[in-house]
C-alpha cells in the first residue's frame, strides 16, 4: 500500500510540474490588433476637471516609503503614487476589481497590462510616451495604511494635480497631459 501511495504521489507531482512548465513557456498570440480591440469607455465616466470648490490637501498626508506620495482613490480599489525623484505619477488598481474589458497587451508585454497607467511630468527624451499603460509584474506601491484622496479634494505636488471623482482618479501634468484610472474607466490624454 505504501509503495502504491508513493507511486501515485510521484506520478501526480510529475504531471503537475510538467503542466506548470508547459504553461510558463507558452506565449499567447493576439487574434486582432490592439487598436481594433481596445475597449471603449463611456465618456461620462471620465473626470474632466476638479470641482471648482475643491480644496488643496497637504501632500505630507500621503508620504509613503522611498519618498513617494501615495493616495487611495476614495473608497475604491485604485491608488496613485507621485514619484518626485523621477517626476512621474502612476495610478494602479487590483485587476480583479476592474469592470472594463481587458486592454490588449502589446506583443512585447508578457505580464499584466491595463491596470497601471503612468504620466511623466515632461515628455521623456528616450521616446517613451508622456502618458500610457505600463507592462507590470506587480504593484508599484502598496496602498495599505495610506490616506484616501476624496471627492472635493485636490493634491498638487511636483507639477501634478490629482483629484478624485467617485472612485476614479485623474492626474494632470503642467502641460495638460493626463491619466485617468478607476474600476469603471480609464483614459490617457497625451
Amino acid at each position: 500500500m505504501r509503495t502504491l501511495f508513493s507511486t501515485v504521489l510521484a506520478l501526480g507531482l510529475a504531471v503537475a510540474v510538467t503542466g506548470c512548465a508547459g504553461a510558463s513557456t507558452t506565449t499567447p498570440t493576439p487574434t486582432t490588433s490592439a487598436s481594433e480591440s481596445v475597449p471603449a469607455i463611456d465618456p461620462t465616466l471620465i473626470p474632466t476637471a476638479a470641482p471648482t470648490d475643491a480644496f488643496d490637501v497637504d501632500p505630507d498626508l500621503f508620504t509613503a516609503a522611498f519618498g513617494d506620495y501615495t493616495f487611495k482613490v476614495g473608497d475604491g480599489p485604485t491608488w496613485c503614487t507621485i514619484n518626485i525623484d523621477n517626476h512621474f505619477v502612476i495610478c494602479e488598481q487590483n485587476e480583479a476589481k476592474a469592470n472594463y474589458r481587458p486592454i490588449p497587451a502589446p506583443s512585447d508585454c508578457e505580464l499584466s497590462y491595463g491596470y497601471q497607467v503612468r504620466l511623466w511630468a515632461e515628455t521623456p527624451t528616450d521616446g517613451t510616451p508622456v502618458a500610457g499603460f505600463v507592462c507590470s509584474g506587480g504593484a508599484y506601491a502598496d496602498p495599505e495604511g495610506m490616506y484616501s484622496l476624496n471627492p472635493g479634494e485636490r493634491l498638487v505636488l511636483d507639477g501634478f494635480t490629482c483629484f478624485v471623482e467617485n472612485q476614479t482618479a485623474r492626474c494632470d501634468n503642467a502641460a495638460g497631459k493626463f491619466v485617468v484610472l478607476g474600476p469603471d474607466a480609464w483614459a490617457i490624454g497625451s
